[in-house]
């Protein structure tokens, strides 16, 4: 039988702030910045606490764990840009972490584009009157603003994500279908 906690009934309970926890939010760290084992080690290396390759893989993977050392945690906490309590709380504490940085990076830049589209569709309005109003420059002007673009994409290489990305969540998905006008009886 196990408790609510998921501990099996009369195993210690992992504490709150643990080694345990420590060996796996190096880890997960390390594996949310892209960083390598190797990595993760120069990088200590540099901040002043050495280390090598493999004691991280030792203390994240080894059979027992190696044991991280009080100056080794300082040096991860250091590294990972993490308070020391921060470091040693359960991992879940990062995933939550991670999750609002993401979420409020996202956000952000969903504004920026939002406030983007807003200045280029003005932008087109006066392409549109300035075409209205000389009819006779409506093709030079169309041409040299296709021929600025398509060096424009040439330049920097073609645009491989577009404004649509943001349809993969269900906000946008409910409000891009069109209501039904038709009343229901």
């Amino acid at each position: 039988m196990s408790d609510q906690s998921g501990q099996p009934e009369g195993a210690p309970a992992t504490p709150a702030l643990s080694e345990e926890h420590a060996a796996e939010r190096v880890r997960l760290e390390r594996e949310y910045l892209g960083w390598s084992t190797g990595e993760l080690a120069k990088r200590m290396t540099a901040a002043g606490y050495p280390i090598n390759q493999s004691s991280v893989w030792r203390i994240e993977s080894g059979e027992p764990r190696r044991r991280i050392n009080l100056d080794e945690a300082i040096g991860f906490a250091k590294v990972f840009g993490l308070p020391l309590e921060e470091f040693l709380g359960p991992p879940e504490a990062s995933s939550d972490k991670h999750i609002a940085q993401l979420t409020t990076e996202v956000v952000a830049r969903y504004r920026f584009l939002l406030d983007l589209m807003q200045s280029t569709s003005s932008v087109f309005k006066a392409v549109d009157q300035y075409n209205a109003m000389f009819p006779q420059h409506a093709k030079e002007l169309n041409d040299r603003i296709a021929r600025a673009l398509t060096e424009e994409n040439r330049r920097r290489g073609p645009v491989r994500e577009s404004p649509m990305v943001f349809l993969r969540y269900p906000a946008f998905q409910q409000a891009e279908q069109p209501s039904d006008p038709t009343p229901q009886e």
